[in-house]
């Protein structure tokens, strides 16, 4: 009698660690590249199997290139302000860097958390100027292929990933993505400027440092040397 029992219960035992052993076999391999600022959901922990990196650099870069390889999907919970330029650059040695340029080489999904991002926090007291080169290499990482999602909206299937893949290539083609213009038309100022004839000398004489809207009159022509100043210093017309 008690060895039918004991026969039961090692067969549901074995059932059960199949099962288990099945169900983590199918889940997709992500590398989490995170300072612990920003621990994942537990949704995020339960759909994935996670890979984490040593980053206290007491172990080989072959190390972090081997979890690299093996992962599916990239995903980087926080991104200081260095780290950011330095990606955009394509320079610098941390863990990070290190694990996005060669994702990038075997073309890997990544994914950028945006809550994580840190220069966003400093929008309010940032120098402008500053603060749009920042933009810009955020956009520079976009061109490279790199996603900002926020934990929310992280896909969780394939499905899903191809989803987002196919939205953000969809966005480049249409050029500029529709945040980072959002956000630098935030941080623009707006000139107004009332001739009939818009020559170059009259924007060098608006003496304008940063990004700008120009507010003309309907009517206005713009020489074409004005149109390539306006270009280069990153200024745009507005025909009122």
């Amino acid at each position: 009698m008690y060895e039918d029992i004991i026969e039961e219960v090692m067969k549901e035992v074995l059932h059960r660690l199949w099962s288990y052993e099945n169900t983590s076999i199918q889940k997709t391999a992500l590398l989490v590249l995170s300072d612990g600022r920003h621990p994942l959901s537990e949704v995020i922990t339960k759909e994935y199997n996670l890979l984490i990196p040593d980053t206290d650099g007491s172990k080989k870069t072959e190390d972090l290139y081997s979890m690299v390889s093996c992962a599916e999907v990239i995903l980087a919970t926080s991104v200081t302000v260095k780290q950011l330029i330095n990606l955009a650059l394509l320079s610098g040695e941390g863990y990070l860097e290190e694990a996005i340029r060669y994702a990038l080489l075997l073309g890997k999904r990544i994914f950028v958390l945006e809550e994580g991002l840190e220069y966003r926090s400093y929008k309010a007291t940032a120098n402008k100027t500053f603060y749009r080169r920042l933009l810009e290499y955020e956009e520079c990482l976009r061109q490279y292929g790199i996603i900002f999602t926020s934990e929310s909206t992280f896909p969780f299937s394939e499905k899903q990933g191809k989803q987002t893949l196919l939205r953000k290539q969809q966005g480049d083609s249409k050029g500029i993505t529709s945040f980072t213009k959002a956000a630098i038309d935030g941080i623009e100022e707006q000139v107004e400027l009332k001739k009939k004839l818009i020559l170059e000398k009259d924007l060098i004489n608006l003496n304008i440092k940063s990004q700008a809207a120009i507010c003309i009159e309907k009517d206005s022509i713009i020489t074409p040397s004005a149109l390539d100043y306006a270009r280069a210093h990153h200024m745009r017309f507005i025909k009122m």
